[in-house]
């Protein structure tokens, strides 16, 4: 499903994840729904938590993703399995960002691009930041970014569909409702919370910048395959993006 590139050769996802059952993913926002800049990431994080454990497709597992929307709240991303619980909503500060990636366990980090800067952290987060995170990724909303020297590709049409669905949420919701009764009592009560959250947060991209989201994510598509790129970056590098 997945062409990994790194450095211009060909790769597989070992070699760029190194991923491991208890790994987990944190994505950084600062943008409504920049996060799509890093949707080839994320469904391939997606790939490998159930590669690394296959049992995992027998039963209701989601993979260990989680927003970190700092200073603001910049979209749905449960199109993308992401559980509500796993979207956290903080204030623009590097300070609270690294307490809430430490609290997670984030092992993978992607950040946003852009300017570094020299933030003064609370005493003891860099160092746990420093012995816990195994790679980190700087990335682009429009999912090209500079100096790159990862890059994720696929023809999987079906990779499409989670991106349709956070820039048209209340399609989702349509979905979610379609099937509320075919499960158990626990799906169902899940079904309903998970329709009535979504639906609250329709409104957290203007249709303006859902159509900027959606250009970048046309963009990425030539001839029938999506291509977004990534830069590997140090923890330190990551902490001065923040």
């Amino acid at each position: 499903m997945f062409r990994i590139e790194i450095d211009g050769d060909v790769a597989d996802s070992r070699a760029l994840l190194d991923w491991r059952p208890e790994d987990r993913l944190g994505v950084v926002l600062r943008s409504p729904l920049s996060a799509l800049g890093a949707s080839m990431l994320m469904q391939l994080v997606t790939a490998a938590y159930y590669d690394v454990r296959p049992g995992r497709r027998k039963g209701p597992h989601y993979a260990d993703i989680y927003l970190f929307h700092s200073g603001g709240r910049y979209g749905d991303f449960s199109s993308f399995d992401v559980t509500p619980h796993r979207e956290l909503f903080l204030p623009a500060d590097a300070g609270v960002l690294i307490e809430a990636i430490n609290d997670r366990a984030i092992t993978h980090l992607a950040v946003p691009d852009g300017d570094q800067t020299q933030s003064v952290f609370p005493w003891i987060e860099p160092e746990a930041a420093r012995d816990r995170i195994r790679h980190c990724f700087a990335y682009s909303a429009g999912g090209r970014v500079r100096d790159a020297d990862i890059a994720i590709l696929s023809s999987a049409p079906d990779l499409r569909q989670d991106v349709e669905l956070a820039l048209n949420p209340m399609a989702l919701v349509d979905n979610i409702e379609r099937y509320i009764d075919a499960g158990d009592a626990d799906i169902q009560l899940f079904s309903r919370r998970l329709a009535q959250r979504v639906r609250s947060r329709v409104n957290e991209a203007s249709e303006i910048e859902k159509e900027i989201a959606k250009a970048h994510h046309n963009n990425s598509w030539n001839n029938g395959m999506i291509r977004q790129s990534f830069r590997r970056i140090s923890v330190d590098d990551a902490l001065s993006l923040l």
